[in-house]
């Protein structure tokens, strides 16, 4: 079995005291519950979505099948948890500050002294068939050091938290060697200081590239990514309780970058998902769900945007309208006055759209494809398009969306994309940004004109002779000059390919607004400029290319 995260660390038994307003605290925990650095990075990752696997030992008592429990309830894979006749398991009491919410921690060591280097090589398969491996310094020191080395010499991207910094110091030779094997080292300023012996952050982050990640407190984090320090800012949130908040990071960072993500997209996410866990009290209990995380990103991004309310709403209801027909294996194709097609799940879809923004937002006015497609723009449109590419849905091959724009006081406000067959939703809104599948979509990277790849969207046949005048120009002796060209009848599809870097250029004639609105807004907040190929501005090459434009328009 392959896994995405595989956790190397211990367990414990979390028993929680809330400071009392007079200062002192109960006499017994206010709250007992599983956790541990291990078990708690293990959970948080399969809370986020990774298929997770954890390596530990547990005492064979009613507390380890407590915690073994609570594993295989948040999905961690058990499998190599080892129950031990005999083994004392690991506890912590927990302190909670009325304050500031901070926490003290007693720790009572058990079961987790008792891991041995032996287990690496015991469970080497599941640890080579997993796509990240995490791990902490509470366990002997031996053990993590065959950790590492076993990681290094397998090419394991391997990301380690310093809870026991100390044994990471550079004033033991060999311990730079250590942290030249490890893929990251998440810690906090504390331990940054004690592993380097230094306050100088930024120069130690400046050392260790993608490497050394350094959580601020209430300042955020910081790293150094090759070309600059990267500081990201932190979530505001209500603190209840911020045990936990640490491993809930890693969880979410290693399961994010298993999924394929950049470090900088899986750390802001993760970011969001501590921020979340900080609102609430008790460590795995209180971290998030991956749908919850995403609804929380959306809602704390849009929350200064003035038509959030609008934004999230349209961000739940494109997913449902989709959902409400997705198992639907029969329709009928029809084909309309302007001889093009559409299918009784076009119809579904924008009815359900219409009918649910009504619900919201009884006074709007809308602009679509099926039902609504004489309708003027005014204050207060909502511009959809249930199908887009309905041919392509047809055929069943995934490159068709469904897409809507918000219209209101002379501007489109925001627009969204969804590509189900992706599994993408790109969504912009002015003034905040653009994203995709709740990551901001970044600055484009300059591509060579030989690499390139442009695209014709929408029907071909339209303004077809400025499109050939531009194909022309794209071939000199024979041969392309770009990459290659290529075309999509779904005009969403076209613009998604643009944001996301999959293409360089869109040459695009079609003007109806539930065609171009989402996708030109959508570029619009991605900085793409566009370009008019004929007077009548009908035709528009969309592209951050220069070289792409000056073969176009020869100068």
């Amino acid at each position: 079995m392959k896994y995405d995260v595989c956790v190397f660390g211990g367990c414990a038994l979390d028993q929680t005291f809330f400071q009392k307003v007079d200062g002192s605290y109960n006499d017994t925990p206010d709250n007992v519950s599983p956790g541990g650095k291990g078990a708690n990075q293990a959970v948080a990752a399969a809370k986020a979505g990774a298929k997770t696997v954890i390596l530990t030992r547990l005492g064979k008592d009613d507390i380890g099948r407590k915690i073994l429990d609570n594993l295989n309830f948040y999905q961690v894979n058990t499998t190599n948890v080892e129950m031990v006749e005999g083994l004392e398991n690991d506890y912590s009491n927990i302190y909670i500050k009325l304050e500031d919410k901070d926490n003290e921690i007693q720790r009572f060591s058990g079961a987790i002294n008792s891991f041995t280097p032996e287990m690496v090589k015991q469970y080497k398969e599941v640890i080579l068939k997993s796509k990240i491996i995490v791990c902490q310094l509470k366990v002997p020191k031996e053990v993590t050091t065959a950790l590492i080395n076993f990681c290094y010499e397998n090419h394991k991207i391997l990301i380690l938290t310093p809870c026991r910094p100390e044994k990471l110091s550079i004033t033991e030779k060999e311990n730079l060697d250590l942290i030249d094997k490890i893929s990251i080292i998440t810690c906090n300023r504390k331990e940054c200081s004690t592993i380097f012996n230094t306050d100088d952050i930024e120069a130690c982050v400046q050392k260790y590239p993608n490497k050394l990640i350094v959580t601020l407190g209430s300042e955020g984090l910081m790293y150094y990514n090759g070309k600059r320090i990267v500081k990201m800012p932190a979530i505001e949130t209500e603190v209840i309780d911020t045990t936990g908040a640490g491993d809930t990071l890693n969880g979410n960072l290693s399961a994010f970058l298993a999924k394929g993500m950049d470090l900088e997209h899986a750390l802001r996410k993760a970011m969001y998902a501590s921020a979340m866990k900080l609102s609430q009290s008790t460590a795995q209990a209180g971290m998030p769900y991956l749908e919850d995380l995403e609804n929380f990103i959306q809602r704390k991004r849009n929350k200064n945007f003035a038509y959030s309310e609008e934004l999230n709403y349209a961000l739940g209801i494109i997913k449902d309208a989709y959902d409400s027909v997705k198992y639907t294996t029969t329709y009928q194709i029809n084909t309309k006055a302007d001889d093009t097609l559409v299918t009784d799940i076009d119809l579904a879809i924008e009815k359900y759209l219409i009918d649910k923004i009504k619900e919201k937002f009884p006074d709007d006015h809308f602009v679509t494809e099926e039902y609504c497609s004489e309708n003027q723009l005014g204050d207060r449109s909502w511009v959809i398009d249930p199908i887009d590419g309905t041919a392509h849905f047809i055929k069943d091959d995934g490159l068709w969306g469904i897409q809507m724009a918000f219209y209101d006081q002379g501007n489109t406000r925001f627009s969204i994309i969804y590509l189900p067959d992706k599994n993408e939703i790109y969504y912009a809104a002015e003034n905040v940004g653009a994203f995709l599948n709740n990551n901001k979509i970044l600055a484009r990277t300059s591509v060579p004109l030989e690499q390139s790849i442009v695209e014709f969207g929408g029907s071909i046949y339209k303004q077809m002779p400025i499109k050939k005048m531009v194909l022309d120009r794209l071939i000199k002796k024979e041969h392309l000059v770009v990459s290659n060209v290529l075309h999509i009848n779904s005009c969403c599809v076209s613009y998604a390919n643009l944001v996301s870097q999959k293409t360089d250029a869109l040459v695009i004639s079609t003007t109806r607004p539930w065609d171009v609105m989402p996708g030109e807004f959508l570029c619009k907040m991605c900085n793409i400029p566009v370009y008019y190929l004929d007077p009548n501005k009908k035709v528009r090459l969309i592209t951050s290319s220069d070289a792409i434009k000056d073969v176009i328009f020869p100068k």
